[in-house]
């Protein structure tokens, strides 16, 4: 969350840093990934979401970790991270859409 000051008021302004991580275990996240973690060997996901190959190149997606109470994110120690690059554009759309409580229409101009 970046703070920037204008005038008397303050504006709040949430920005993502989408990333798309291999674990160790070979799961692919995609994930709002906060580097600022409880400490530096760490990494917080959030709204992360779980890559599978769905055959002809497609690829699903399933939440990770559904089951949990964890709706500020998931610390994850960075030696479970093989690694973690910045994803296409259209994965980052798809995962907006998939964690979005608002439908989002795509980006064509009717004419």
């Amino acid at each position: 969350m970046v703070q920037r000051k204008m005038g008397k008021r303050m504006e709040k302004k949430m920005t993502k840093n989408i990333q798309l991580l291999r674990l160790s275990s070979g799961e692919e996240l995609i994930a709002d990934v906060d580097l600022n973690g409880i400490d530096t060997d760490t990494v917080i996901v959030k709204d992360a979401i779980v890559l599978i190959p769905a055959g002809e190149g497609k690829i699903g997606f399933m939440p990770f970790m559904p089951y949990t109470k964890a709706k500020d994110g998931v610390e994850i120690d960075m030696k479970w991270i093989m690694f973690m690059v910045d994803p296409i554009q259209e994965m980052i759309e798809q995962h907006r859409n998939a964690t979005s409580q608002i439908a989002i229409p795509d980006k064509k101009i009717i004419s």
